[in-house]
């Protein structure tokens, strides 16, 4: 596929240069199932063009994935991607070069492809959900699954946009997908609140399409989707995306029950969920997130306080963290840990667990005043991780703290304290938060964002 579209790519570089004949080149029309264009499947779409399409939305969400964490590690001073070739990812992430960027990081500079990738599969679940529409080869059911499937990864996508971006917002839409000549040309911009109900609507649209999607998918799942491949399985996935969504709009009661629409199990596996696969093959990509032991070219190390501050015996440390031989400087910070939460190049990541849903459960019940149910969701965790059972004050506020220590090193590394700390107003309490250094509270617009704006103002 990559060698077809290099090919293509010349042919089209040398005939602009001015090149009279094509008698050179005897190319076939090669289609990327990626990367398709709006004319190939917005009419009638077959059953494998649907299949491709499905493929693409989540191979794009999973592009954004990599991004986010290692700006969020960072900036939630939970991890460094300590490049050698490239400070950067500990100069400007960590905020020492603020001032340049008037108070952010460089709005031209390499921290925008989470943005690229989110904003991506967002476009591509929105084609493909009026795509679907117009395919005669599905059942109604059928189209109601997939448009249910396009609206819940469209949310995802968008939810993980909006929390990187904070105060600055997302796009409020697109434009008509069928109108000739306008398609998918973007509007304006939320604000941070706009911008979760926007999240929320897209999600309820999804559940109800969800609802009437019978009992099968008009297309099939990696492995890592493996008990959620059905309309009633991915409408759990839906609720649970949606109570991370209502968590960050502070709407507790209707967190709760989203939470408890999910797949939450106090007694199940704490891992279970459905996950981006990864591999070696040749059209595919394997797990940027792996490392091997002592890594020196672009190792992700870890702020030391991470592991020093974790309670003695907890498996957590053990199982995501490991020393190193020798000290790594990032930027001035010393790091003697790194991450080992992934066991090789081709092991899934995570999209939404088990053990972050039994986390929402106990901050929404404690947030309620159900404390005795938030206790008991807090002590699946802790026993969990070989700890013993609360001992604390039970008050609201005890137990809010002891789930936000709990989802620090639970969800160590999947792209969260960040957003926890802004939430709770607690940036001011994250190391390195004084100059030379700078926690922010939002990554910056990409300037080509604000160009647009300037040249189309809405």
């Amino acid at each position: 596929m990559k060698k077809h579209t290099v090919l293509a790519g010349l042919v089209t570089l040398a005939l602009a240069g001015g090149l009279s004949s094509c008698a050179f080149f005897k190319t076939e029309d090669i289609i990327d199932p990626n990367n398709l264009s709006v004319d190939a499947f917005t009419n009638n779409p077959s059953r494998g063009q649907v299949q491709l399409l499905s493929n693409g939305i989540l191979a794009t969400a999973r592009a954004g994935y990599g991004d986010l964490v290692a700006s969020a590690g960072a900036i939630g001073r939970e991890t460094i991607y300590s490049a050698s070739t490239d400070n950067r990812y500990f100069t400007e992430l960590l905020g020492t070069k603020a001032d340049g960027f008037g108070g952010a990081t460089d709005p031209n500079g390499i921290f925008n492809a989470y943005y690229s990738n989110f904003s991506q599969t967002r476009r591509r679940a929105e084609q493909f959900a009026k795509a679907t529409e117009t395919a005669s080869a599905l059942s109604a059911a059928e189209k109601s699954a997939a448009k249910g499937f396009a609206r819940t990864i469209q949310a995802y996508a968008m939810l993980q946009l909006l929390n990187m971006q904070g105060k600055n917002g997302i796009r409020s839409g697109y434009t008509d997908l069928n109108s000739p000549g306008d398609q998918l040309k973007p509007l304006k911009f939320t604000d941070y609140a706009g911008g979760l109900d926007l999240v929320i609507a897209t999600l309820n649209e999804g559940s109800t399409a969800l609802d009437a999607g019978g009992t099968a998918f008009p297309f099939t799942f990696t492995s890592g989707w493996a008990g959620f491949t059905t309309p009633a399985a991915m409408k759990q996935v839906n609720r649970a995306i949606a109570a991370r969504a209502f968590m960050y709009k502070q709407d507790w009661a209707s967190m709760n029950t989203a939470v408890g629409q999910s797949f939450l199990s106090l007694t199940g596996d704490l891992n279970a969920g459905p996950k981006f696969n990864f591999s070696n093959d040749q059209n595919d990509t394997p797990n940027g997130l792996f490392q091997l032991p002592d890594g020196n070219g672009a190792p992700y190390v870890l702020f030391d306080e991470v592991v020093t501050s974790a309670e003695a015996g907890d498996t957590r440390i053990a199982n995501k963290t490991r020393k190193r031989t020798a000290t790594r400087s990032s930027g001035g910070i010393p790091s003697n840990y790194e991450i080992k939460l992934y066991s090789g190049v081709t092991a899934p990541i995570a999209i939404i667990r088990n053990e972050e849903l039994i986390l929402m459960s106990a901050e929404a019940k404690a947030q309620t005043n159900d404390l005795a149910g938030a206790t008991a969701a807090i002590n699946v965790v802790r026993t969990g991780a070989g700890l013993k059972a609360y001992s604390g004050a039970s008050t609201k506020d005890a137990l809010i703290a002891e789930v936000l220590k709990q989802r620090r090193y639970s969800l160590l590394f999947e792209g969260h304290r960040w957003f926890d700390a802004r939430r709770y107003n607690l940036l001011g309490t994250l190391p390195f938060n004084t100059s030379p250094y700078k926690v922010f509270d939002a990554m910056v617009r990409p300037n080509a964002e604000t160009q647009w704006e300037l040249a189309n103002p809405l």
